[in-house]
């Protein structure tokens, strides 16, 4: 199971086949992704941060360079996609490679997991009309060791290894962390998330780091163009908008 599958399956009500509501879910999930294509040995980070780091240093990762050292494709549609997305784009630095894959991520990813049995894949239409595809749960039990190894390692102190930190780190600010436990343990577990993901370089390689990294930059970049759309979309309006007529005598 890859990272960013686990992530996934966090995101996807079981019941409803609903994903939530998650800030740049498809740059999360390329930055995923990407952790997953290192954790392969396909790839390796040229200027990355070393361990010990800074962390302004960790914060410059981003625009690390990241090498395929493995072209051969893996067989998951997710994960070769990513792979050739890195391909497509040499010289480029890991914040532009999250963009790139975030683009088929989530689809990607959906129907990997659909084709092994573990979401099922529905389809209806809204009004007749508009085409509506959900994806409940097949297969759960994946899901509930994974949320009872996370909340082992959230509310209950235990260590987290190198995948559960690098997910966890991802899952930080998502919005996802307090979907994981109950309402009077939700701001212990996201102190906890906040703590991990905080001191993370410790536990992780160098590329899930980069990964890392380079999904905060490209969220928080993706953050600031949103923001300014809005507001000139708004300002753009008033301009539009007819001037009052005045009243008549």
């Amino acid at each position: 199971m890859l990272i960013a599958e686990d992530f996934l399956l966090l995101a996807v009500d079981d019941e409803t086949g609903k994903t939530a509501n998650v800030d740049n879910l498809g740059v999360r999930l390329a930055g995923a992704l990407l952790a997953d294509l290192a954790a392969a040995n396909k790839t390796l980070m040229r200027g990355a941060p070393e361990a010990g780091a800074t962390k302004e240093e960790r914060e410059k990762a981003g625009d690390t360079t990241i090498l395929v050292t493995d072209n051969a494709p893996t067989g998951h549609v997710a994960l070769d996609a990513a792979l050739q997305a890195v391909l497509d784009t040499p010289e480029a630095p890991a914040r532009k490679i999250v963009e790139a894959i975030s683009d088929k991520a989530e689809d990607n990813l959906l129907a990997a997991l659909a084709e092994r049995g573990i979401l099922e894949k529905e389809e209806s239409r809204l009004f007749r009309m508009l085409p509506i595809t959900r994806w409940p749960a097949a297969d759960s039990s994946h899901e509930v060791a994974l949320r009872a190894n996370l909340t082992k390692v959230l509310l209950e102190g235990a260590e987290p290894d190198e995948r559960t930190a690098t997910l966890i780190s991802l899952l930080h600010g998502s919005g996802l962390v307090s979907g994981l436990v109950g309402k009077e343990q939700r701001k212990a577990a996201e102190e906890r998330a906040e703590e991990i993901a905080g001191s993370e370089w410790g536990v992780a390689t160098v590329a899930t780091q980069v990964a890392i990294a380079a999904t905060v930059a490209t969220v928080a970049t993706v953050g600031v163009a949103a923001a300014a759309f809005i507001l000139l979309s708004s300002d753009a309006d008033k301009e539009a908008a007819p001037a009052a007529e005045a009243p008549v005598s």
